[in-house]
């Protein structure tokens, strides 16, 4: 997996591409703590080149979800195709975590405009 970050303002954004494994997860979490910034608000995961996660991948994303929690930063997440989203709202994330578009928000439905 690969991943680049751009920076709007208060939210830093990642564009993770390929496939997120569990051991990507750990690294990705790293990559983030470096480049979050003191005054940023939170972190938007941008899943639209995402082709693949892994539930220990989800994991990882949940405990850095946590860390920037206790921080009282936010993780969002944004765009994807809807395997990877699918997975996400099976594990529960839309629980915890923004989705734009919002997750439930084409139920029912067997794709998804990315």
């Amino acid at each position: 997996m690969q991943v680049q970050f751009t920076d709007e303002g208060e939210r830093l954004i990642a564009h993770p591409e390929g496939r997120m494994e569990a051991t990507d997860a750990s690294d990705f979490a790293a990559a983030v703590e470096q480049r979050l910034q003191p005054g940023m608000q939170g972190l938007s995961i941008d899943l639209g080149k995402l082709d693949f996660i892994s539930l220990g991948a989800i994991r990882g994303l949940l405990r850095l979800g946590r860390t920037l929690s206790s921080g009282q930063r936010e993780m969002a997440f944004r765009h994807g195709d809807a395997h990877v989203r699918h997975a996400l709202d099976q594990a529960g994330m839309a629980e915890f975590f923004t989705f734009t578009p919002a997750l439930h928000s084409n139920r029912g439905h067997h794709h998804e405009a990315s």
